[in-house]
């Protein structure tokens, strides 16, 4: 560094106030290390109370007892100021007043112990005279400034040591550790304030704050290489989802257009079809018409009025067949034509779904590489700021700036070493977006009359427990869970001929809840949440059961302010009661009981990372939700309470039923809706119960996935208690399972 200037080994912006922009002014420091003029500062301090957040890079600062005096001037800073001060003054055509002789000569240095240009008779006279033998080491030739052979180093061994901030007069030898390393003389640190602290020699303090610091700048340096590739990589994901959005869009476009086609040729095939089939009656009937025309013409001639009659019956039998039949083929088309103009509106429906998950995802993603590509850029600006201020401290080699500086710099190193460690955005995935896909081209799905088969799975048979809920993959694992006994919950994997894939008990630890039960959902094709009524939250694996991540409000984990009021609260007051997931939004619904009234409309809504995103609920004509699934964009709601099953949005904070599905009306029960599953092609189905001649009956219910229309109604075991859809063998299954007895019904779902 011995042959720059020491402004030059800094960034250009160093010594500017960033409010003001100007040269800084009595420079403030900050616990982030970020300097603002005092005249500055002290508005921005005077407007807070107790902290503020620091303009540049929004660290709350808590605002010393005595405003904005209380930051410490960073008299390292003021001391390059003051050069860049004598160097403008230099490069100026004014003419300088020689501080010794008082007259506007030609100046040739400048002497910090004077505080003023000296000319050249005077400059000898300090080296020569042993008045001015203090002064030596602090006369600076002005053409070391012209020609830059100045350094840092240099520049402060020619400052002026501090003085004692007691004995103004005294300069300072020794610090006080006790009070931050702050400069006193002698007889204040054996006989004054500061009598009994910790003090110490400036160079001992010097060498062990440089010790420090070396360490601290060796551990911050390794994440170097992730503080400045961060902002680029976010670049290269906002591309990256650029392209997958418009990759999405034009895949959405290609199928829904191919669908369409199918659908219009199937219209155009039915449309011609009618009209063939009505031109062969006609033909047909025209035909028969004819010929008994003809026989009538011939009978008539040698028949009576009676045969004439009978003819008159038979033409008009003719007619009605022909009638008949053409009134059924226009039925029976009439029929095709709508459930094809039902899955046109299906189709189109779908379409508008999927564009809205693509553009609400797109606009999500994007919003959230901005506020990462923001809080990077923000945390490169600190790192720079801290390795400048570091440089600049080490280069000048002096005792007294180190003692004074670098506790600042070791105090702020803490917050900035953790914040270049942490992760701020997973960018593997940052362009995957989970569509559902269009609706296939098929006929209506029913349930098979009988079940293919029933399994008997002894693993989820306990004697004080009982089957709450179940999910499936799309390889036919099927996870069933619910409450082992009084202390455990427990979560069971099997397989379609119910062999046991995997097995897990939570344990409960608190008395609050004599009843612990585990629910499971589906989050993707590879995982599943987990939820328990102990409020604890988990996401596994499907195939072996291992956890991915949890959230457990029992230790008072929480991911944001906002959250931590709702978690504390739930915590207190509320237990799980339900789960499902939306894997468009790959977010997580958890249902609630109230503990002291057992119903709650609040649902708690967290990402795939288990973070809290928000709260919604359930609009006031719900009860509660015994169960929970989502429908494309919206909510199914069992409320068994309320004798009642709804669709509900939740496109917004403000939930609203769009939909009450019918209830059924199988024999006399007045029946309550309490588990609801999907197929893959949207078909819903609920199971209720309802005492039916003083016994609990249960039905399964399907309904039409574009018009909610009520398909069928279908009587199965009456300790039913959970159902799911999967694929075994290649085939759509409705499972449905027992709730004490440890069996599995398997459905055929049977398309045509």
């Amino acid at each position: 560094m011995a042959s720059s200037s020491p402004w030059e080994e800094m960034e250009e912006n160093y010594f500017i106030c960033p409010i003001c922009l100007d040269n800084l002014k009595d420079p403030k420091l900050l616990p982030c290390l970020h300097r603002y003029c005092r005249p500055c500062l002290a508005p921005i301090v005077g407007r807070h109370h107790g902290e503020f957040d620091c303009p540049m890079c929004k660290t709350a600062c808590i605002i010393p007892e005595n405003g904005v005096d209380g930051f410490k001037t960073d008299f390292h800073v003021q001391n390059m100021l003051e050069f860049i001060a004598l160097q403008k003054s230099v490069n100026s055509e004014e003419s300088q007043m020689c501080k010794g002789c008082k007259k506007k000569e030609t100046v040739i240095a400048y002497c910090f112990k004077c505080k003023g240009f000296i000319c050249d008779q005077w400059y000898q006279f300090h080296l020569d005279n042993d008045i001015f033998q203090d002064h030596k080491d602090h006369v600076l030739l002005l053409a070391d400034i012209i020609d830059k052979k100045l350094s840092l180093r240099k520049l402060a061994s020619l400052k002026i040591a501090p003085r004692c901030h007691v004995h103004t007069e005294k300069p300072a030898e020794v610090c006080c550790e006790t009070c931050n390393n702050l400069p006193i003389c002698m007889v204040c640190g054996h006989h004054g304030e500061h009598k009994g602290h910790q003090i110490s020699d400036v160079k001992e303090t010097a060498m062990k704050e440089g010790a420090r610091i070396q360490k601290v700048v060796g551990r911050v340096n390794q994440y170097k290489a992730n503080v400045y590739h961060l902002p680029g990589r976010l670049e290269e994901a906002r591309e990256r989802l650029g392209r997958s959005l418009s990759g999405e869009k034009q895949k959405l476009q290609s199928q829904y257009q191919k669908k369409l086609e199918q659908i219009r040729k199937m219209l155009k095939t039915t449309d011609e079809l009618l009209a063939e089939t009505k031109a062969k009656i006609s033909e047909k009937e025209m035909e028969e018409l004819t010929e008994l025309q003809k026989k009538r013409s011939l009978e008539l001639e040698i028949a009576s009025k009676k045969i004439n009659e009978q003819f008159d019956e038979l033409e008009n039998e003719v007619k009605g067949r022909c009638k008949s039949y053409r009134e059924e083929r226009e039925r029976i088309f009439g029929e095709k034509r709508a459930k094809l103009e039902e899955k046109l509106t299906l189709l189109d429906q779908a379409a508008r779904d999927n564009r809205r998950l693509i553009d609400t995802h797109g606009e999500r993603t994007a919003k959230e590489i901005a506020v990462a590509l923001s809080e990077s850029e923000g945390r490169m600006r600190r790192f720079d700021n801290f390795t400048s201020t570091v440089s600049s401290i080490l280069a000048a080699n002096d005792d007294w700036t180190d003692s004074q500086c670098l506790p600042d710099v070791n105090s702020a190193s803490g917050p900035l070493e953790g914040e270049v460690k942490k992760k701020l955005f997973e960018l593997d995935t940052i362009s995957a977006i989970d569509t559902r896909e269009l609706p296939p081209i098929v006929d209506d799905v029913t349930i098979a009359e009988n079940p293919e088969s029933v399994v008997e799975i002894g693993e989820i048979k306990h004697k004080d427990g009982f089957v709450m809920s179940t999910s499936a993959d799309a390889c036919g694992v099927i996870v069933i869970s619910g409450k082992a006994s009084n202390a455990h919950a427990f979560i069971t994997a099997v397989d379609a001929n119910g062999e046991l894939q995997w097995q897990q008990s939570i344990e409960s630890t608190d008395n609050t809840v004599p009843n612990p039960i585990s629910y499971n959902s589906a989050l993707s094709k590879q995982l599943l949440v987990d939820a328990c009524n102990l409020n604890r939250v988990s996401i596994c694996h499907f195939h072996d059961g291992s956890v991915a991540s949890t959230f457990d409000f029992r230790d008072g984990a929480t991911h944001s302010t906002h959250g931590s009021d709702i978690t504390n609260n739930w915590k207190e007051t509320k237990r799980i009661s339900c789960v499902t997931c939306d894997p468009a939004n790959k977010d997580v619904y958890l249902g609630s009981a109230d503990r002291k009234h057992t119903i709650s409309k609040e649902m708690l809504v967290l990402n795939d990372k288990l973070k809290y995103r928000h709260t919604i609920v359930l609009p006031d004509e719900i009860c509660w939700a015994r169960d929970i699934t989502f429908h494309r964009s919206h909510l199914l709601v069992c409320d068994f309470d309320g004798k009642a099953g709804y669709i509900v949005s939740v496109d917004k904070l403000d939930t609203e039923i769009v939909h009450r599905f019918t209830k059924p009306t199988h024999g006399d029960g007045d029946w309550g809706s309490f588990r609801v599953c999907t197929d893959s092609k949207d078909f819903i189905y609920i199971l209720w119960a309802a005492i039916v001649d003083n016994k609990w009956k249960r039905i399964v219910t399907q309904y039409s996935p574009d018009s909610y229309r009520l398909l069928m109604t279908k009587p199965v075991d009456d300790d039913a208690a959970a159902l799911t859809t999967t694929f075994i063998d290649g085939k759509e299954k409705l499972l449905v399972i027992t709730r004490r007895t440890g069996k599995m019904y398997i459905y055929d779902l049977v398309t045509g």
